[in-house]
């Protein structure tokens, strides 16, 4: 079985930028070389674990503006942090994130070339 996620152990990716609107947001994964969308309701979600809101604190916000059962928002809350932590957009604070940038992947004498400067 999986660890609970805790948000105040989660940290966001440092490859990760962002873009926001009132339609949402765009994030930018510059390692991964991809980019995800967010609705609204995912990017007011992801500014709440910025400021490193619990899961609960989270779900408190949220009731405030959706008539939804709380334990309903508690249950998508998590869903949409486990799907952050599975993109790789957030990780656990205590997990080192080891990869390659998608520019070595695609051009292998980049990392040289990197590690040159």
């Amino acid at each position: 079985m999986e660890d609970p996620i805790i948000t105040q152990d989660m940290v966001i990716a440092p490859s990760v930028r962002e873009t926001a609107s009132e339609d949402g947001a765009v994030l930018l994964d510059i390692e991964q070389g991809i980019c995800f969308s967010l609705n609204p309701v995912g990017l007011r979600i992801w500014e709440l674990l910025k400021k490193r809101h619990s899961v609960d604190q989270i779900a408190d916000a949220l009731a405030q503006d959706f008539p939804i059962s709380r334990s309903q928002l508690l249950s998508d809350v998590v869903e949409f942090l486990q799907s952050l932590e599975a993109k790789r957009l957030i990780h656990r604070a205590d997990h080192t994130v080891a990869r390659q940038s998608w520019l070595t992947r695609v051009f292998p004498w980049a990392k040289e070339r990197a590690q040159l400067h």
